[in-house]
């Protein structure tokens, strides 16, 4: 703002004399601004009434159907052995129930850990100061067959050893308050139960020392699997025979394995020739072209797609050198050029003397620098997906030609693997059983030896069973749903019945259609009292000197005053609740006989007892929470009760009438959006109008102001030459 000294010379409060000119002309503008106020605050005032509206259009999606009217109920004689909930299929009826066992988990708990030397242990604590030493195999087997192997070490930690346990699908964890391992199953029932299994002698060695050896018990998975392997060990028909079969497995498993990667090499060959026509396609192929054409800066020639992947990255984003402090950073790349080049063009801007003919040239420059960017960054792309794409593809073939080694097709079916010509297969299957013949025949002969006496407790998970009326039934988890019922289980109660009662929910109904009437009266009586407003005339946003001259309470009176008032008397607001109340009062055709709410004891109170703004709300009769109601017949409950169908298809009718007419309502023109009773677009129009109009008042204002300060400013020029004058004359005469 420029600063301005005036009435040096005529003695005049200019600026005082200026704004009281201008007075009426920025009252122009204070009217607007307040004018401006108001409609916002009329624009906050109906979304906050828009949302409420949407949200009692959304709560008779549910109300609207008749599913929701088939509310059934079921009372447990036993509510501390199990919960259930009835869905709306569920029988009314009878019936008996007993939950004979829960659902579990597998659970595994390790003894108790302790370093070799004493101490205590933690996850960073490794197998050797546990005392185990070498290398080992074990396996996590779950209830289906699968089996996933770990190879333990000596340096390995117990977390990284649990991290390995958890990637084969289960919960592990290690307590330091403890000093326990805990591996559970993620879920419950007897198909989420798993086992750890040794596959050679240090398996078994590596499960004691972390404390996840058993107790021996011929019945779980586990010992039976040692026995099992310890029985081939004497009966050398079933060793061949299990090798053999083993063998075939393997080999059909490595073909499959080497036919999907040569397939995947197919795929990511052909990718890569459609990146090299790509990239021959390239502007400037010389520079960006394959192997052979393609140079690093320093002229050398790149050997592979690798290479030129990382001498093109260099190129773009500069190559790493090393600078102050050890530190690295990227130089002389385009980017950097590029950078260099808009900070030459932002000087030559800024210069006192445009040299426009520079500008242009750098500009040039730029462009040029930002299409060989845009051209490297291409190249770097096709590069890079043909470099991954080669790497993963030798090592397909690496794969490819091991798995080869073990196995041979059968020339007759393709499809198909020799058993024969498996040496390589066959040795390393014969050494894998031979080692776990021996390690299990080692272990059940001497368990105590690898356990150091401490054994893990483990609990089988199970199948929750129950019994309802003389039927059988099991879970994996402690749920189960029958009839339409989903029972939930929390206690085992083998041989002891649970009476289940259902029968038709009454209350649930009654509340349903309560909750109905209470969001409907809650919105009704709001809209009633925002259109009976009282009038604020005389009343309008306060300016902020205006605010000045009063006090907090009072300024928060006088606005609350004039947003009381803002839809007073408003056209929309009266034809939304008009439509909604016109709907209450209709009817609805029940099975050919036009029905009324007042059929149900439902009605607004006479005009003479209801308040003011509640003569649309509607009373339930007999409802115990209204005190105008609450002394009549329960007319609504009695008919659910009686003839809940009727009481559904009224509903039904009723609340999709309300719904199909808020839809209209809430449709969109060109005055509304979707979903809005209101004209949201034409009311912001409005508001951005005022915008403008307040923009052309100020520059109005700011004009006039302006030409009265260059008036007084001549003005005061004037009277100033005429002082001079005066001064010079009175010297002349000795003055």
């Amino acid at each position: 703002m420029a600063i301005r000294i005036t009435g040096m010379y005529s003695g005049l409060d200019t600026e005082s004399i200026i704004n009281e000119l201008a007075s009426a002309q920025s009252q122009k503008k204070t009217k607007l601004v307040k004018a401006q106020i108001k409609h916002s605050w009329k624009q906050d005032a109906w979304k906050s009434l828009n949302t409420k509206i949407y949200s009692f259009y959304q709560k008779l999606d549910d109300l609207r159907l008749m599913g929701s009217y088939k509310k059934k109920k079921t009372t447990v004689s036993n509510p501390n052995a199990v919960q259930v909930v009835s869905g709306q299929n569920t029988m009314n009826g009878v019936h008996s129930l007993s939950v004979e066992k829960l659902a579990k988990q597998a659970y595994l708990t390790s003894a108790q850990l302790e370093k070799a030397g004493g101490g205590a242990v933690s996850g960073s604590t490794t197998l050797k100061q546990l005392g185990f030493t070498g290398n080992g195999s074990i396996s996590v087997n779950d209830a289906s067959g699968k089996e996933t192997k770990i190879n333990v070490s000596e340096d390995m930690t117990i977390n990284k050893f649990l991290d390995q346990v958890k990637a084969a699908g289960v919960n592990a964890s290690f307590d330091a308050d403890n000093q326990r391992i805990f591996i559970a199953s993620a879920e419950t029932g007897a198909k989420a139960n798993f086992y750890l299994s040794a596959n050679n002698d240090n398996g078994f060695k590596a499960l004691g020392t972390l404390g996840l050896l058993t107790a021996y018990d011929a019945n779980s998975a586990e010992y039976k699997e040692y026995e099992k392997w310890k029985a081939y060990g004497s009966d050398s028909t079933a060793k061949e025979q299990l090798i053999k079969d083993t063998v075939a497995a393997r080999a059909s498993q490595l073909k499959q394995q080497n036919d999907a990667l040569t397939k995947q090499n197919k795929e990511l060959t052909d990718k890569n020739d459609e990146n090299k026509e790509k990239l021959a396609k390239l502007e400037g192929y010389a520079n960006y072209g394959d192997i052979s054409t393609f140079t690093k800066d320093d002229g050398s020639n790149v050997s592979s797609y690798a290479e030129m992947k990382d001498a093109l990255y260099d190129r773009i984003y500069g190559a790493e050198v090393e600078v102050e402090g050890g530190k690295k950073e990227r130089q002389g790349g385009m980017t950097q050029d590029l950078d260099q080049l808009k900070k030459e063009l932002k000087d030559l801007e800024a210069a006192a003397t445009r040299d426009e003919d520079a500008i242009a040239a750098k500009k040039a420059d730029i462009e040029n620098v930002q299409k060989e960017i845009s051209k490297a960054k291409d190249c770097y792309g096709y590069v890079n997906s043909i470099a991954s794409n080669e790497k993963t593809i030798q090592k397909n073939e690496t794969t490819i030609n091991t798995n080869a080694t073990k196995f041979t097709v059968d020339d007759s079916d393709p499809d198909h693997v020799k058993v024969e010509g498996t040496s390589t297969l066959e040795a390393q299957v014969r050494n894998e059983v031979e080692t776990k013949i021996t390690a299990a025949t080692n272990f059940l002969a001497d368990i105590a030896s690898y356990s150091g006496g401490k054994t893990a407790h483990k609990i089988q998970g199970q199948d929750a069973e129950f019994k309802m009326d003389g039927v059988e039934y099991t879970s994996k988890n402690n749920n189960l749903t029958v009839n339409g019922m989903t029972i939930t289980a929390m206690e085992a109660n083998p041989g002891k019945e649970i009476t289940l009662t259902t029968t038709d929910d009454t209350d649930g109904i009654y509340d349903m259609i309560k909750g109905l009437f209470t969001s409907y009266n809650e919105l009704v009586i709001e809209m009633d009292t925002l259109y009976n407003a009282d009038s604020a005339k005389g009343y309008e946003p306060l300016t902020s000197e205006e605010k000045d001259s009063l006090a907090d309470s009072e300024i928060e009176e006088w606005e609350k005053k004039v947003k009381d008032s803002l839809l007073r008397r408003d056209s929309t607001l009266s034809n939304v609740t008009n439509a909604m109340k016109m709907v209450m009062m209709s009817g609805v055709t029940v099975n050919g006989k036009t029905m009324y709410l007042s059929d149900f004891g439902i009605e607004t109170l006479s005009w003479d007892k209801a308040k003011d703004n509640e003569r649309g709300a509607y009373h339930i009769a007999g409802d115990p929470d209204d005190v105008n109601s609450k002394g009549s017949d329960d007319v609504l409950r009695t008919m659910i009760a009686k003839d809940p169908d009727t009481v559904a298809n009224f509903f039904v009718g009723l609340t999709r009438n309300m719904h199909d007419e808020l839809a209209k309502k809430m449709s969109p023109t060109k005055l509304s959006s979707a979903l809005t009773v209101y004209d949201d677009k034409k009311m912001k129009e409005e508001y951005d109008q005022y915008t403008k109009d307040i923009k052309k008042q100020e520059e109005k204002l700011n004009a006039y102001i302006d030409k009265w300060y260059a008036k007084f400013s001549a003005m005061e020029t004037a009277l100033s030459k005429l002082q001079s004058k005066n001064n010079s004359l009175t010297s002349l005469f000795g003055g």
